[in-house]
């Protein structure tokens, strides 16, 4: 009776909701969120049921409908056969330039936000003056430097080093925004106690831009991983040395249909394991503050 008498309550209460809060207006918003849901997944599905068919079954039914003559499995193995290789190019080369620029960026905000010295703001507006500058008008440029100066065509250094300069500027801005709302007294505590400037980055200012580094990593890492102008550039001699993207660019129209969108799929398994991965600072809002004192 008292279970009854409090479900009755609740609702009773639900059905005097008003505007937005009002039973009808959730349930208009629960059905928008659904369709939207629906069409943002479609085409994921749609490609996961084309994966697993036959050559037959793409040509003779719709491809929303499941395979008549067998669900084809064999079509990831084969598309992890002939990826494999330049997905773990690319994975290796796509840690180490997120890594490193994290750790440069993080650094190179702590100075400008933390430290106090002549000009900081002028050398901040001019080292984020880039940011006006779209990126394709300097790839000419940077192409010619690394290519012919540098003399790194085909040479995963010639990926490096670009990314971890082209992402600089960007972390540096969000990085020192973040650092701006972290207390100064915390910084002063550990310089009075003799902590040098690189021991007050690592053991306080690191640790507490972790999160809001997370949500950056992300956004580099997927940026690079699906960047195909650039390696395209770069690597034409071989392209299972170079990354993911060209390669599967140059190979995917000599495979049937099937393992094309295998193929398709797999490639995206790196970026599914890193969202998941972060994806808990995006739904805790971590990244809003490092601060947990």
């Amino acid at each position: 009776m008292l279970e009854s008498a409090i479900f009755a309550k609740r609702r009773s209460a639900l059905f005097k909701r008003k505007g937005i809060d009002g039973i009808i207006a959730q349930a208009v918003l629960v059905l928008c969120l659904a369709i939207v849901l629906l069409l943002t997944m479609l085409p994921l599905l749609v490609t996961l049921v084309m994966s697993v068919k036959t050559p037959q079954d793409i040509t003779q039914y719709p491809m929303w409908t499941f395979p008549k003559s067998g669900w084809m499995f064999s079509n990831y193995a084969n598309a992890f056969n002939v990826l494999i290789k330049p997905m773990l190019n690319t994975v290796i080369i796509d840690l180490i330039s997120t890594v490193v620029t994290l750790f440069l960026s993080c650094f190179v905000a702590y100075l400008f936000e933390k430290k106090k010295f002549p000009g900081r703001k002028f050398l901040f507006l001019v080292f984020i003056a880039p940011m006006l500058v779209p990126s394709v008008v300097v790839l000419s440029p940077t192409y010619i430097v690394v290519a012919q100066w540098l003399q790194l065509k085909d040479n995963w250094l010639g990926l490096i080093l670009p990314y971890i300069a082209g992402n600089q500027i960007a972390s540096v801005f969000l990085l020192r925004t973040f650092m701006s709302q972290q207390p100064d007294s915390l910084y002063e505590a550990a310089k009075l106690d003799g902590a040098s400037t690189f021991r007050v980055f690592m053991h306080i200012c690191l640790p507490l831009s972790v999160p809001i580094m997370m949500v950056q990593g992300i956004n580099i890492f997927a940026a690079i991983y699906n960047d195909y102008l650039w390696p395209q550039l770069l690597f034409q001699a071989d392209l299972t040395k170079g990354v993911l993207m060209p390669y599967l660019r140059s190979v995917v129209a000599s495979f049937t249909q099937g393992v094309q969108y295998a193929m398709y799929l797999v490639a995206g398994i790196p970026l599914i394991i890193t969202t998941i991965i972060s994806i808990k600072f995006f739904v805790n809002g971590d990244f809003a503050s490092g601060m947990k004192l």
